[in-house]
Formats: structure tokens, C-alpha cells, sequence
């Protein structure tokens, strides 16, 4: 049996049972810090250091004949130790005794509930899973960071993908009465210039935040949610250009957003509500919203920033412009395009990734001809439907029925065959 202690914030945190264990380990196993908590123990001591599979084999060789201990920081469970023993070897062998984690320490020092936050680790593979941008909507976050993950990353992430309007609070070396150290900054840049102790943890919360709410949401002090379909009148727009609601949510539904992380491009944005709506639905991913307009694109940035999307970039230019600069897209609208629709299809069809979809709205029927014909060509096979919405408006004694413009939406999937083809014709 291998004992795995966690520490809490320190040696003050463990009951009498847990230090007499400790004590009677032949084999003491922990970091250098955790460690040197305890010098008078008089057994073998094995420092966690470099890779765990060889660690693992060496306890695993030796816990038959000797009394085996881990130690770890905070609760081994939560992004410690304990969570890679329990996957690497019998669960049988091991018994572990949690303690205070890190982060419920971090919260209690600055008197903020927890149950709501949002956790993060920057550790290894951790933060190959992560995305700034998916922060857009939180209230509370807490970041476990690293030397290299430290809270001057955190502060550059939060300016690059224009995540304003956090309190940030860093923690250092809880638990030691000694040092520990809690500062509180309301600007990032000032967070680049500090050089902070580790361990260190860092916490952001949005200032007027209602701690008393079960959802952790001041209402009247966060950004609006998105959510599918939003009424018209929520978002900027010139002259009524914008893609309908109803037309909207079809179009979106059509699209088939089921990654996080997918990329997105929305040619003619116009107001940026397709977009708008599809960026809280790929968190992970980002949109690029092409509008060759320059009279448009201040409704699109002040939708973005009504609706905190800090996943979306805007291009005041001409499609194709630019796009060999971008991410290659796993998902292209077009709402817009003119005279120009089919060279922007046949650009779109080639930049778009294998198993990619594209969705086409046009209120003309030679444009919804001319959808289907160019994605033909290259190899898809387009499916469409036609939309005629009527909406309430009331009168004198009751209600009428006033009709939008009928809608073409053409949609279809590239076939991975298609991406081969062209790669082999010297597409990169």
C-alpha cells in the first residue's frame, strides 16, 4: 500500500495520524520543497524530478518490502500527483488523503466563493487544451500557472485577445506565513512589469460581480450572452442589412458547428451577427469576418464589443485579400458577395479544409443557381432550401402577417478526396 499525503499549504495543515506516517515512511517521495518540510525524517527520500514513468517503476519495484509515501502540494487529486498515480497503477495499491487545494486556499485568502469559477491549468498538456478566447463570458477564473505560464503570460493573453475588463489578482507562496504575498491590479500592463515568487496562482474577476448570485452573474455588469436567433434589434446595423433572425438560425444550424475549436470564415459580414452568434459556439476557435464595406465595419465592432467576442477578427478588406495569412477555414458563410459570388465560392472551395462546410445565402435566384453549379463543380454535392418568413405586426383589432424577401441557403460539405486532389495540384 502507498500512502499519498497531500499537504494542504503546508506542514501546519496535516493531523497527527498523517505526520506520524510520514514519519515512519522508508521511502519518502515529493519535490525538493515538499521534501525539505521534513528534515529530520530519517529514511530514503526519492525527489520527483524529470520523467514519472521511471519514478512509477521505481516505486512499484520497491513497495513490497518498504514502507512507501508520497507526498503532495495542496490535494493530490486536483491536477497533482495523485491524479497521474491513480491512472498509472492499481488504485488498490494506493490510499489517498486529501487536504486543502491550492485554489480553495487562493479563494479563502481573498474572501471569494468558488463554486463557480472557472479553472484553469497552464501545466504541459493542460494548456495545449486551452484558448484565451473561451474566456470571453466568464465572471471568475483561476489559473494554475508555472515559471514559464507565469502571470506576466496570463497578462500579454488577456490584451492579445482583448479580454477587458478583469480584476486580477495574483497569490504568491500561500501558506507561508513568511512570504506569501496577494496583490491586486486592474491593469495588465502593470502585471508585466512585477516579477512574482512561485509558487504562484492567479485569480480574475469581473469587478461588481454579485458573489450572492447561485450563477455568478451581475447582470447589469457583465457582457450580453449570445445566444441562436437573437431578435434583430439586439445588433447594429445599416439600412436593415443583416441576416435575418430566423434566417440566421437556419443558416447557423446548417453550418454544423460541433467543434470548440473550429475556424470560421464569414464572407460579407455586413453587421457581424452570423458571426456574432456562431463565435460563442466555437469558444476555442476564431472567426474571420471579411467586409470589403468600410461603412459597416464600425456595426461590426460595436456588436463584437457589445457582445465581448474576443474571438473575432474583423477584415476591412476584399475577399480573397489576406486570407493566406489566416488559419485555413473548417467552416465558410457567405452572406454577401454581389457580381463576385462565384469567384468567391471557387476561392472559398479551395481554401476550405477536407469534411469542411460551406453555407450560402443569396435572395437572387442566378446567385442560387450559380451556388449550386460552382460547388458542383468542385466536387461537393449541395443540398438547399428556401426560406419565406412572415412576422407578426398588429393592427387596429388584431395582428397581420407581413412577409420577409424569400431566402435561397445553399449548403454542402467538401469531400476529403477534393482536399487531396488540389493538394496534389500544389495547393499548400
Amino acid at each position: 500500500m502507498i500512502q499519498v499525503i497531500g499537504l494542504g499549504m503546508g506542514k501546519q495543515d496535516l493531523t497527527a495520524k498523517q505526520l506520524e506516517i510520514i514519519e515512519g515512511a522508508d521511502i519518502l517521495v515529493g519535490g525538493k520543497r515538499q521534501l525539505e518540510l521534513f528534515p529530520s525524517h530519517g529514511g530514503e527520500r526519492l525527489v520527483i524530478r524529470g520523467s514519472m514513468e521511471d519514478l512509477i517503476r521505481e516505486i512499484q519495484e520497491r513497495m513490497a518490502h518498504k514502507k512507501v509515501v508520497v507526498l503532495a502540494s495542496g490535494d493530490p487529486l486536483f491536477y497533482g500527483i495523485g491524479s497521474t498515480l491513480v491512472k498509472r497503477m492499481d488504485k488498490n495499491q494506493l490510499r489517498i488523503q486529501t487536504n486543502i487545494s491550492s485554489v480553495s486556499a487562493a479563494f479563502s485568502a481573498i474572501g471569494e466563493p468558488w463554486h463557480d469559477a472557472e479553472i484553469i491549468s497552464l501545466h504541459g498538456q493542460a494548456k495545449k487544451n486551452f484558448s484565451f478566447s473561451s474566456l470571453a463570458r466568464k465572471n471568475k477564473v483561476a489559473f494554475l500557472t508555472d515559471p514559464e505560464n507565469d502571470p506576466a503570460f496570463i497578462a500579454d493573453s488577456l490584451i492579445q485577445f482583448r479580454l477587458h475588463g478583469f480584476r486580477v489578482c495574483v497569490l504568491e507562496r500561500l501558506g507561508d506565513k513568511d512570504r506569501e504575498k496577494i496583490t491586486w491590479f486592474d491593469n495588465y500592463a502593470g502585471i508585466k512589469d512585477q516579477t512574482f515568487s512561485h509558487p504562484n496562482l492567479v485569480i480574475l474577476l469581473r469587478p461588481g460581480l454579485d458573489t450572492a448570485n447561485h450563477y455568478g452573474q451581475n447582470r447589469d455588469n457583465v457582457s450580453h450572452e449570445t445566444y441562436l436567433g437573437m431578435d434583430d434589434e439586439q445588433f447594429s446595423h445599416s439600412k436593415g442589412l443583416i441576416t435575418k433572425s430566423e434566417i440566421r438560425s437556419i443558416a447557423l444550424s446548417k453550418l454544423q458547428l460541433k467543434q470548440k475549436d473550429h475556424v470560421l470564415w464569414d464572407v460579407g459580414s455586413g453587421s457581424g451577427s452570423v458571426g456574432i452568434e456562431a463565435s460563442g459556439m466555437i469558444p476555442w476557435g476564431h472567426v474571420y469576418s471579411f467586409e470589403k464595406n468600410p461603412n459597416r465595419i464600425a456595426n461590426i465592432v460595436e456588436n463584437i464589443k457589445k457582445f465581448n467576442c474576443s474571438n473575432i477578427k474583423v477584415l476591412n478588406q476584399k475577399f480573397p485579400e489576406g486570407t493566406q495569412e489566416l488559419a485555413p477555414p473548417d467552416r465558410i458563410f457567405i452572406g454577401g458577395g454581389g457580381r463576385d459570388l462565384e469567384s468567391i465560392i471557387q476561392v472559398s472551395c479551395r481554401n476550405l479544409m477536407g469534411n469542411g462546410v460551406i453555407v450560402i445565402n443569396t435572395v437572387l435566384i442566378q446567385n442560387m443557381e450559380k451556388s449550386l453549379d460552382v460547388l458542383k463543380k468542385h466536387g461537393f454535392s449541395p443540398q438547399m432550401v428556401q426560406v419565406q418568413v412572415s412576422r407578426s405586426r398588429p393592427m387596429p383589432y388584431g395582428d397581420r402577417m407581413e412577409a420577409l424577401n424569400p431566402v435561397w441557403i445553399v449548403w454542402g460539405a467538401k469531400p476529403m478526396d477534393v482536399e487531396k486532389k488540389e493538394s496534389a495540384n500544389g495547393k499548400e
